[in-house]
This record gives structure tokens, sequence and C-alpha cells, in this order.
């Protein structure tokens, strides 16, 4: 039998993303063939609905479309040592490995190669996914691409060149948030807020927040100055974040990060 997709890795983003897909009909599990070297992660994928490979190679002949689910650090040996010979479409979500460096490795040198930059909110369909398609993307591969990742939130085709810099910011910049959210929740729970009401709270100003930033045409500075009033009390927790450079330690932060994924893209 040959399956629409196959999955190498089972881990937490695999499973994410196709619990979306499965859930909006972008993917028919019992059309989707899994290895991974764990066998209660298999174990698991299998009480969902999927086929299990019993190893790569049987996965790769039996598969049109590949997601390749696994840590950078072992890609090369995957890629390497299997025969990629009859699989039309490669899909990598791995951070820092070019396409290039894919189609380097691999023995069919025909093979289509998209490369998605996801992000863990794509567990609830709130996601963003940065999608880059080389020249041999068949049709059919580029459209089984898009509706799996677009189930899982939004997406946006985007040059590879620009890859370091999404990772920097949606790929990582879930943890940012989080970091923020338990800031305010601190600083609720000092002015006498339980956790869970401080929580509530912050989470839901985000969310509006975020929601009004994007309706609105206006500049970030202009909808912070909409919020202050002279002499207010916005004002006050506004001019310390400046005063110690709050933004600024924000983008040399993602700065940091954009640094560290050209540098693993450049020896991995």
């Amino acid at each position: 039998m040959k399956f629409t997709l196959g999955i190498i890795g089972a881990g937490v983003m695999a499973n994410a993303i196709l619990d979306r897909a499965a859930a909006k009909g972008a993917i028919d599990p019992a059309n989707t063939i899994i290895f991974d070297i764990s066998t209660d992660a298999l174990n698991a994928m299998q009480k969902k609905g999927y086929r299990l490979a019993k190893s790569v190679q049987e996965l790769l002949d039996s598969a049109e479309n590949i997601l390749l689910a696994v840590k950078p650090q072992h890609h090369a040996q995957i890629l390497k040592n299997n025969s990629f010979i009859n699989v039309k479409c490669l899909i990598s979500i791995m951070a820092g490995i070019k396409i290039d460096a894919i189609k380097s490795l691999v023995d069919n040198k025909d093979i289509g190669v998209a490369r998605i930059m996801p992000n863990t909110p794509c567990k609830i369909g709130k996601g963003f996914s940065a999608i880059c398609f080389d020249e041999n993307i068949e049709p059919n591969s580029k459209k089984l691409v898009e509706d799996i990742f677009s189930s899982c939130g939004e997406i946006l085709h985007i040059e590879e060149s620009l890859f370091d810099a999404v990772t920097s910011i949606s790929g990582s910049g879930p943890a940012y948030i989080y970091m923020f959210l338990n800031g305010m929740i601190k600083g609720g729970e000092e002015g006498g807020l339980s956790y869970d009401d401080a929580k509530k709270m912050a989470i839901a100003t985000m969310i509006g927040a975020a929601e009004l930033a994007r309706a609105s045409d206006e500049s970030m500075d202009t909808l912070i100055q909409k919020v202050c009033s002279k002499g207010g009390t916005t004002i006050e927790a506004v001019e310390h974040f400046r005063k110690n450079n709050l933004e600024e330690i924000i983008s040399d932060g993602i700065k940091k990060c954009r640094l560290k994924s050209k540098k693993l893209s450049e020896t991995l």
C-alpha cells in the first residue's frame, strides 16, 4: 500500500501538528504511516489510527510525502543512511537545516523539499508556520503541506534566507510571551491578587491587546500612547520600562536567537 504521508518522529511537535491536521481533515490517519525509535510513542500513535512502520526505510518505501520531525542533530544520519528514491516530497520542520543541506545528503536529487518553521501554539490551532518550497515541489505535495499547516493556524510563504529571523520571532516567540506573562502575574500577586486571578487577567489582557493591534493600522507607539495619560498610572510603568530599555532588551535577545539559528544552519 502506498501512503500519502509518512512521518519520521512522533514527538511533541509532530503530535501537535498531526492532531490538528487530522481534526481538520487535512490528513487521514489511516493513510498515514509513522516511524519512531520509541515503542511507546508508536503505540500511542497506533491508538489514534495511524499505521506503523518497522523501520525508516520501510516508511520511505511506503509513502510519497515524508514529514521529517526529528531533532536537527539526527538529520544527517537519517538522510545519508536511507534511500529516498521513491519519495516525492520531504517536509522538514527542523530548525537551522537548510534545503540545500537536506538535498546534498539524500540519494534522490529530484526530490521536492518543503522547509517549515512552526511554533508550539499549533497544538491548539493558533500557531504560525513559515513555509518555503524548493523548485521541485509538485502541486499535490504543495497543497498537502499548505493544508496541514493551515489547519494549525496561520501560514506565510517566505524566502529561506529569512528563516533565521523567523525562528527568532515566531518559532521562539512563545517563550518570550510566557516570560512577560509571568512578570505580569507576579506583579498582580504582589498587589494582592491570587495567582489564578492574576493569570486569567494577564492572559486575557495580552490576547485582547494583540487582537486590537492586529485590527489596527496604527503603530505600536501610537497604541501605547492611547493607553497612557499624562500623570496617570500606565505612564509610570511605561516610563520605567523605557528607562530600563525593555524594548532594546527584547530586540537584543531576539538578535541572539537569530544569530544562534544562523550558526546552527552553518554547522549542522
